[in-house]
């Protein structure tokens, strides 16, 4: 009881002898240090943290990392203005980008056409701006063609009335501000009896892409595509409309002559209704086919057999077929897939009857897409 009385006197002295700026961690650290003597104990035995030979009241004498001024309160201290300032005073600014060269470049809307006065659109334009050029048209002479058709000043190339042996023009660009700048683009004029053109998809000129398959030797209808072991593609061509009519084929094909013979088309494209009504289409093939419209089969004529047409062997009706259909306007997925069995005889023919009209024709390169 003594003790606790003497303690408290001691602390009280203390505070009164105008210590007022001592914060209370000192006060305290004090009365610790008063109860440890007045108890026997020394500085430095375990029983507050302390150093023995140090200061108490030394905040670098107390274990653990210094945290600065103890009496200072931070808490009101204005933050940094520049918290993290610029290591280099003096950046180096990069120089702006030097922009691409400008260039013309040609175009042209189907890399292909055939003879008989068919047209496809040339456009010229900059890679790097948005601009129309204002060109003139031209086409590259060459003294082997005697007739490489014409084009006009709008781009608009139109082909020979006929042709009897393929071959390729450049279509030049030259721009009219500068007519050292020039661009071309080649082009292809099919012969006049070229069903089948190169291509890896449809275009103007010739909107049906058709993939090839060569089929066994044995194959009597249209083949599982999905089965390697019944057709294995080869190449994919393109053609202007289904205007096969009853031949002689012995070609084959832009990038496989060889094949005249036991091969299949899997043809697509889009039918373009302008005028809503009921169509009856006639399907004339040598050997099967099939006609898909939006997905649905329209007309069977697959199987071994030859078509209708003029020639004694093709007097028969068996390779024609007939449907009616009600269309909307607008487009229509149209699918066809076709098989040629043993040779020489071939024969692929899509006609339509529009309605109002009371014959069939062939469905015209225009109505593809």
């Amino acid at each position: 009881m003594h003790m606790k009385i003497l303690t408290s006197t001691l602390l009280l002295a203390f505070i009164v002898q105008g210590c007022r700026n001592a914060s209370f961690e000192n006060i305290k650290t004090a009365a610790i240090q008063l109860e440890a003597d007045a108890n026997g104990r020394g500085p430095g035995d375990g029983s507050d943290n302390l150093t023995p030979g140090k200061n108490p009241n030394d905040q670098s004498s107390r274990e653990g990392p210094s945290t600065g001024n103890p009496n200072k309160d931070d808490s009101n201290a204005l933050p940094d203005p520049n918290p993290n300032p610029n290591p280099n005073p003096n950046p180096i600014t990069k120089d702006p980008a030097v922009p691409a060269t400008v260039t013309l470049t040609a175009d042209v809307s189907s890399p292909s056409v055939k003879p008989g006065k068919k047209t496809v659109k040339a456009k010229a334009k900059f890679n790097e701006k948005p601009d129309v050029p204002d060109v003139s048209w031209s086409i590259e002479p060459d003294p082997t063609i005697p007739d490489p058709g014409t084009i006009g000043a709008d781009g608009t190339y139109t082909s020979p009335a006929n042709n009897k042996k393929q071959f390729t023009i450049k279509l030049v660009a030259t721009l009219k501000s500068d007519p050292k700048i020039k661009a071309s683009v080649p082009l292809i004029v099919t012969e006049d009896d070229q069903i089948f053109a190169r291509c890896t998809r449809g275009s103007v000129a010739f909107p049906i892409a058709a993939d090839v398959y060569q089929l066994n030797s044995s194959a009597t209808k249209l083949p599982d595509y999905g089965n390697v072991n019944e057709a294995k593609k080869v190449t994919t061509v393109c053609m202007e409309n289904y205007a096969v009519s009853p031949r002689d084929f012995s070609t084959g094909f832009p990038d496989v002559t060889s094949l005249d013979e036991w091969f299949s088309l899997k043809t697509q494209t889009t039918l373009v209704i302008t005028q809503a009504g009921e169509y009856e289409f006639e399907m004339n093939s040598d050997d099967g086919s099939r006609l898909y419209i939006d997905g649905k089969e329209v007309i069977d004529n697959d199987g071994l057999h030859n078509a209708y047409g003029p020639g004694p062997e093709e007097s028969l009706a068996i390779g024609r077929k007939f449907v009616k259909l009600t269309l909307t306007a607008g487009d229509h997925d149209l699918k066809l897939n076709y098989f040629q069995g043993p040779r020489l005889r071939i024969a692929l023919e899509l006609k339509w009857k529009k309605p109002g009209s009371s014959s069939f024709v062939y469905v015209p390169r225009e109505s593809f897409r």
